[in-house]
Parts: C-alpha cells; structure tokens; sequence
C-alpha cells in the first residue's frame, strides 16, 4: 500500500513538473513571437546608410508641410511597438537656420529608424552668457516628466550623415559624433563626450549630470568626460564609417576663460554641480509641430 502512495506522489510530481516546463516554454516562445512580429527592429529596411546632408536653407513651415507622421510637439511613434521612447533635446538660442536644418534632416532619419521620439528644444531665453550645460539638464529634467527612457543630447549645429547611428540607447554612454568634418572624419581626443550622445537615465543620473558652472562656450564637454571617468563608466561609440558628422558654419562664440579653472575641480566638484544643484523659473513649454520648445530665463 505504501508503495503505491509513494509512486502515485511520484507520478503527480513529475506531471506537475511537466507541466510547469510546458508552461514556461509556452510562455517564452509567445513572448519570443510576440517580439518577432509587432517590436520595431533595430535598423529597418528604410535606412540607406551614408546620404548627402541637405544643408539648404529653410523655414519651419517648409519642413512642417514635408513631415506629415510628426503629431504636435515633434512627437512620432511608429505603428510597431518600440523598445524605447527617446528624447532628443537642442539647446538653443539665436540660432533658427541651423535648427530649421537639423530638424528637416533629424525627423527624415528618426522616422527610418522607426523609433518613438520626441524633440525638444530648450531655448535660453534671456542676454546671459549661454550656458548649454544647464540647458541640457532642464530639457532632461523636463523631458523625463514624460517616460522617456532614452536622452539624446544634440547641439543644433551637427547634422548627422549617415542614418545607421542609431538615436537609440543600445548602451550607455553612447557619443554618437565620433568623426566630424570639421576634423576630418577623426576622434581628436578618446575621452570626447561632446556634440552628440545618448544616454540611459541610470547612467546620466550617476554622474549628476551636466555641470551648471560652464558659461559661453568650451569646457562643459570636457568635464563630462571627467565625470564620466570618476563614476567608472565606458564611453562606448560606432565605427567612423558610421559616426559621421556635418557641422554647420557659424560665427565663433564668446569663449568661456574660467574654463580651464574650472576642470581643475571637476572631480570633486561633480557630486554638487549638476542634476542635484540645478535651478530655474519661469519655465514656458509650448508645444509646435516640429518641437517642443522649452522657454527658460536661467536664475
């Protein structure tokens, strides 16, 4: 009698077990399936790799009537399901040609890529010396009120050239403006975090950000660079077949001279300057067709 409890206990043990084993494989190839079928693929059919950057002066107007999939604040998503929401955020001022260039370029290569995406551009709006440091932080702090997961930090002036840099975060942090014109399609520097790179929220909260400190042009770059490397992280990047780059010409800017003193105390100082100092007021958020302008006086 004992024996027969013993392999009838034996028997619904080994049928449960079964049964759980059918049940997790069932599970994994429909969500498996589920992927294959209806989640967008990382390079599509529509790229075309290396094109000819039109750099042809144009109005907000013209590029609004030529991108009809955008819905109000430069917003797309694709009719598969995207892995990640992306936000690609400008900082901005005085500069309506070139962002009228950016974005008749940008939307062309976000909608072949067929990624869910948003494009901010966060205007300083007052006569203080530019800080695009501090622009980025309040278009991230902004932007992450919305579900992105995905931060695309974008100065207005870098077209890019070739649709297969992915405005995705496949890892963190991706500098995506690898070889640039201007230097002769060459990385200057191994350590460049500057012009173009994507970042997970994880990894930009880690390193608090941008510094708030860096006024006028040149240093905010490089003390991302540092912190990057006092936080332990890789900066990670495509080939230069790939990571390539047109800059826009413009007037030179007023140079920031503090900059050099500055850097000096990047590694200490990136804890307390950053995401969790930052400050500002008066924020206007308006949403048109090809962006969501971010309007800000800086305290």
């Amino acid at each position: 009698m004992q024996m027969i409890v013993k392999r009838n206990r034996y028997r619904h043990w080994r049928e449960n077990i079964v049964h759980l084993i059918f049940l997790f494989c069932a599970t994994y190839w429909s969500v498996f399936l589920y992927k294959l079928v209806f989640y967008c693929k990382t390079y599509t059919s529509l790229l075309v790799g290396n094109f000819s950057v039109n750099v042809t002066p144009v109005s907000y107007t013209e590029v609004a009537n030529k991108i009809f999939w955008i819905s109000s604040g430069g917003h797309y998503k694709p009719t598969c399901t995207s892995v990640q929401n992306v936000a690609i955020i400008i900082p901005f001022r005085n500069r309506e040609n070139q962002l009228a260039i950016l974005l008749n370029n940008i939307h062309d290569i976000l909608y072949r890529q067929q990624i869910e995406y948003s494009v901010y551009v966060v205007e300083q709006a007052d006569n203080r010396g530019f800080n695009k440091g501090k622009l980025y932080n309040i278009g991230y702090t902004e932007a992450a009120k919305r579900n992105h997961d995905c931060f695309v930090f974008h100065d207005v002036d870098l077209i890019p050239e070739n649709d297969n840099i992915f405005y995705g975060c496949i890892r963190s942090p991706m500098h995506l403006s690898r070889a640039i014109d201007k230097f002769n399609y060459t990385l200057p520097d191994n350590k460049l975090i500057g012009g173009v790179s994507a970042w997970k929220k994880n990894e930009f909260e880690m390193v608090n950000g941008w510094s708030n400190l860096f006024i006028n042009w040149g240093g905010e770059d490089d003390d991302m660079s540092y912190r990057i490397i006092a936080n332990g992280l890789k900066i990670y990047r495509f080939p230069n077949s790939i990571a390539r780059y047109k800059m826009l010409r413009h007037p030179q800017a007023v140079v920031n001279t503090a900059r050099f003193t500055l850097l000096e105390s990047s590694f200490d100082r990136h804890r307390r300057d950053g995401l969790s100092s930052l400050r500002y007021a008066g924020v206007k958020i308006t949403e048109f067709k090809l962006f969501t302008k971010i309007s800000v006086s800086l305290l």
